[in-house]
């Protein structure tokens, strides 16, 4: 902003920048110890459900073929209550890792990520998860007849379909896929939160103090940084596309069963996809994958190059460090 003086030809130029967050005071000894190792664990329920309950379920659905999401191995099928609890403890488990991590940051003045250095950075990335993406699933996994209106397009092809029908398998095999590969990403929260413990007990906050903690490390190790960044890379520029794919194909198969119960045209079957809640989730990660991704793979790959140089795994900018 430039302000003029009337009297005067000299222009006074005045930056404007966002003011800082603020630092929150240093928590009990205990809460900076034990809330990240809770957070962990609860992060790394996430990633069992995600990794070992939806893509194993997904790469099994089993449909009497062996291409695509089939699995002649399961000739029956999965049944809709199989696949709507698999949903569901995936939901379940991210909306109490989630909350409790707001609950750390709001309550508690605890920051449970290592590379998180402000509070407004988790509440900006949970917050749209817990009222936009948790939202929308709840009709596909609940199977409640009341529910059904608001995603009649899912009810059919899990209720009114056989078990071993192909479309069917295919539908929830790519549903499977899809949430599965995008909340692996949860390793990732894991990795921090066991960094914020080995921090937090040697009184270390900052990334920049963590070669003053001594050689007794595992997870602030050069090996356990490294691990870390790599699986965030693998997962910014790899496990993502997979879900997005897997987005895909789960639309494909939503429009692919409308086609075939109701004539309609192509524009009005794709309204009808898109207005499917569960679909409208996969856009919801598609549209963040495609504009935040990118250049968070970057990011992490600029931090490795980092680390290989013999720092910590932090992002230089103008001389400055930045932990993100």
């Amino acid at each position: 902003m430039k302000i003029k003086s009337k009297s005067s030809s000299s222009t006074i130029a005045v930056k404007i920048t966002a003011p800082p967050c603020p630092t929150p005071p240093p928590p009990h000894q205990w809460q900076s110890i034990l809330l990240p190792l809770i957070a962990g664990l609860l992060h790394a329920r996430v990633f069992y459900h995600a990794a070992f309950g939806c893509i194993l379920r997904g790469s099994g659905s089993g449909s009497g073929s062996n291409d695509g999401y089939g699995d002649d191995t399961n000739e029956g099928g999965t049944s809709s209550e199989e696949f709507r609890l698999t949903c569901f403890f995936l939901d379940s488990s991210i909306l109490l890792a989630y909350s409790f991590d707001l609950i750390c940051c709001l309550f508690f003045n605890v920051i449970p990520f290592s590379r998180c250095n402000c509070s407004r950075d988790i509440v900006g990335h949970h917050v749209p998860t817990l009222l936009l993406a948790l939202p929308l699933a709840v009709p596909l996994w609940s199977g409640r007849a009341s529910l059904r209106p608001f995603d009649e397009a899912s009810f059919s092809i899990l209720d009114d379909l056989p078990t071993n029908d192909r479309l069917r398998a295919d539908f929830i095999g790519a549903y499977s896929m899809a949430s599965g590969y995008a909340y692996v990403s949860s390793l990732n929260e894991v990795f921090m939160c066991l960094q914020r413990v080995e921090m937090s007990l040697a009184a270390v906050s900052s990334f920049r103090d963590v070669p003053s903690m001594g050689k007794r490390r595992f997870f602030t190790s050069r090996f356990g940084l490294g691990a870390e960044l790599c699986y965030k890379l693998a997962f910014f520029w790899g496990m993502s596309l997979i879900a997005c794919k897997a987005c895909f194909d789960f639309d494909r198969a939503v429009y692919n069963h409308l086609i075939s119960v109701v004539a309609s045209s192509t524009s009005t079957t794709l309204l009808a996809v898109y207005s499917s809640p569960a679909v409208l989730r996969g856009a919801l990660f598609r549209a963040f994958s495609v504009v935040m991704y990118p250049s968070m793979g970057m990011r992490c790959l600029k931090k490795i190059g980092q680390l290989r140089r013999g720092g910590n795994g932090e992002e230089e900018r103008g001389g400055e460090k930045v932990i993100s």
